[in-house]
Parts: structure tokens; C-alpha cells; sequence
């Protein structure tokens, strides 16, 4: 007998439903399982992200917590120091760039206080992790003990971005002033709240400048634990500097670049999922569909990562990226499955209730964590 002219008998039609139906039940059960698990493990890693990012910009900006290396006993200003009031506005972030892990600021700088004038702050301040690009004395007066000096500056400051939510990040950057001369025994900064503040042509693209009642600025002692080699010094000496620190917080404004980013990928995303509707015989669409849409969730994931430092860390991006490659490779998988018990099964039946359960199950959980993996990244 021809292998066309074969026909299974009623007990080899039963066993082949009851197969059918235990791979849809475990299809079904593993699919449920796979975007519970791996929702779930992304959204609590994103949800604590976003938990040590609020903690983190608290610290930097709270000056009675001591950085590492200092103790509380360093943080009260020694009787000997002479305060030098000290403010910063800014006037422009000229540029930032994230891959390159550098922002540039064009900013005023201004110094006052009492004594000698021979303490000069100006000639000895620097912008620490960064260089200054210019620096102009802008105006300066001497009236008895009473002495001022305001500069305009401009400078690149190198900041190690945290991308763990791009693109749903918000980062706080900081002006960080020290004397390379005077040390915090010597002369200590006072944040002049008043007068600092910062420009509305401040702007970065992408970014909103998040306003807040107290002015970002303080002061903090910053240690160097060396001795720069100098013989002069015994092991284990530290130098301890005042540092005015002026906060600048960059939030995200709206879902708009979120949605540009992504737009390609959700596409190609819908696309894999067509195939359900097409019968897994006509091979050529049932799986060049997803073929193609693998492709274009690739080069998605390409250029998207081009905007982020490297680094060894899984951003939002990446899980966002990797949840839809990993999508449509499922909805391969599917095809095959659904051919299987098309045509060696002989269920057309069955399959198209393979088709449409899976549908609901890909459009269901594929959606959930793309809705929920960004907003744990974003809300407080």
C-alpha cells in the first residue's frame, strides 16, 4: 500500500490527538511559564534599579553623609578655616553624551570672603573629574576685608552614566569645585543657596531639568587617602579638601523616546505573530515571516545599544531587545510545531487551536511585560 493511500486506524487517530493535545497543554504551560519567570525577574531587577538610583542621588547630595574614607569627625569644618562663600548658576550644558561618558557646562563661579586677600580661591580651584576647557575672571573687588571674584568657566566633566533604565533613566550631574592648594583646615566652603541656580536655556535633548524647592548645592569634605609621594608625609596620611557640589537632575519628560526606540522592534514583534493566521503548510510566509522579523529585532537591538556605553551590565534596552528577539524565535518554534501536527499528526483541527491558544498566550504575555518592565523602571 501507498504511503498517500495510508490511513490510520481509529486507535492511531486517538493516540495522535491525545499527543497533539499534550504538546499544546505543555506549549502552553511552558509559554505562561517562560514570561512569568522572565517578567518577573526583570521588572524586580528594573524596580531595583530604579530603588538605589533614588538612594544614590540622596547621598551625593546630602552633606551631613560622609563619602568613603572620611569619618563623621571629619565633617564639621575645623574653628581654623576661613569660609569662602561659594555659588555656582549655570548657564548652559553645552553638550552630553552618554557613550562617551562626558557632559560639557558653561557656568558661573563666584567667590567672597573676609580676611586676606592673599588666600585667593580663584587662582587654585579646579573642577574635579574633569578639566576646564576656559576660565575668565569676570569680575573681581577688593573693599576692605571684604574681597570677590566671579568667573565664567567652561568645562568637560567625565561622569560614569548609569544606563540600567535607558531609556527611562534620569541621571544627577554634578560641578564638583576643590582648591588644589588649601585644604579643609585651611578654607572651607559655604553654598551660597541664595544666589545658585540654574539657567532655562540649560537643556538637554531627551531631558528635562528637574526643579526642586532647595537649591542643589552644597558643601563636602572629599578625601585623597595619598600622600603623592611626599616624603615630607608618614603612610597612610590623608588629605581632606572642601568641595562645593552643585546638582544638576536630568529626567525623563515623556514616553516619547522610549516609543521612537522601540517602534521597529514592537512591529517586528506583530509581524512574527501574523503567522498564526497562516496555515503552517504554506511554509515560504508561515516561516519567513518570522525570519524576517528576527532580523529586524536584531538590527534593532544594534542600534539601540550604539547609544550606551559598553559595559557588562543588562539594561532596560537589552531586556526590552532580548524579550522580542527571543519572541519571535518562539513563533518559529510554533511553526514547526504547528506543522508537525498539521502533517505527520494529520490534526487540521487541532492545529489551528494550537495557532490561535498560542496567539493569545504570545500577544498576551509578550504585552504585559512590555508594559510593565517600563514602568517599574520609571515610577517611584
Amino acid at each position: 500500500m501507498s504511503e498517500s493511500n495510508y490511513e490510520p486506524t481509529p486507535e492511531q487517530q486517538k493516540a495522535f490527538r491525545r499527543r497533539g493535545l499534550l504538546l499544546i497543554v505543555l506549549w502552553t504551560v511552558a509559554l505562561v511559564g517562560v514570561y512569568v519567570f522572565v517578567g518577573n525577574a526583570a521588572i524586580t531587577a528594573q524596580r531595583d534599579a530604579r530603588t538605589e538610583a533614588i538612594a544614590e542621588t540622596a547621598d551625593r547630595m546630602d552633606p551631613s553623609k560622609p563619602e568613603s574614607g572620611l569619618t563623621e569627625a571629619d565633617i564639621p569644618a575645623p574653628a581654623s578655616a576661613v569660609p569662602v562663600k561659594a555659588g555656582i548658576y549655570v548657564d548652559r550644558i553645552v553638550a552630553m553624551s552618554l557613550p562617551e561618558v562626558s557632559w560639557t557646562v558653561d557656568f558661573y563661579l563666584w567667590f567672597s570672603w573676609n580676611g586676606s586677600a592673599d588666600l585667593n580661591p580663584g587662582a587654585t580651584f579646579q573642577v574635579v573629574d574633569g578639566w576646564i576647557d576656559s576660565k575668565e575672571l569676570a569680575e573681581s573687588y577688593d573693599e576692605g576685608d571684604l574681597h570677590y571674584q566671579m568667573f565664567r568657566v567652561v568645562a568637560t566633566i567625565t561622569k560614569s552614566f548609569t544606563v540600567t533604565r535607558f531609556p527611562v533613566d534620569d541621571h544627577l550631574l554634578t560641578i564638583n569645585i576643590e582648591s588644589t592648594a588649601l585644604e579643609r583646615s585651611a578654607m572651607v566652603f559655604v553654598a551660597d543657596k541664595e544666589s545658585s541656580g540654574t539657567s532655562s536655556r540649560a537643556k538637554v535633548p531627551g531631558y528635562g531639568v528637574e526643579k526642586t524647592e532647595t537649591k542643589p548645592i552644597i558643601e563636602k569634605p572629599h578625601a585623597y587617602k595619598t600622600t603623592r609621594g611626599d616624603p615630607r608625609l608618614p603612610v597612610g596620611t590623608k588629605s581632606v579638601h572642601s568641595q562645593l557640589r552643585y546638582g544638576i537632575h536630568l529626567v525623563r519628560e515623556d514616553w516619547g523616546y522610549f516609543w521612537k526606540m522601540f517602534q521597529a522592534l514592537y512591529i517586528s514583534v506583530a509581524i512574527s505573530m501574523l503567522v498564526f493566521f497562516i496555515k503552517p503548510t504554506d511554509v515560504d510566509p508561515r516561516f519567513g515571516l518570522g525570519v524576517g522579523a528576527l532580523f529586524a529585532a536584531v538590527a534593532n537591538s544594534y542600534v539601540s545599544s550604539s547609544l550606551i556605553p559598553q559595559s557588562g551590565v543588562s539594561t532596560l534596552t537589552d531586556m526590552i531587545n532580548g524579550l522580542g528577539a527571543f519572541t519571535i524565535l518562539l513563533t518559529v518554534c510554533q511553526s514547526t510545531i504547528s506543522l508537525y501536527i498539521y502533517s505527520i499528526l494529520d490534526e487540521e483541527e487541532m492545529s489551528r487551536i494550537f495557532d490561535r491558544t498560542s496567539f493569545v498566550v504570545f500577544a498576551g504575555g509578550y504585552t504585559a511585560v512590555n508594559l510593565m518592565l517600563p514602568l517599574a523602571a520609571a515610577l517611584n
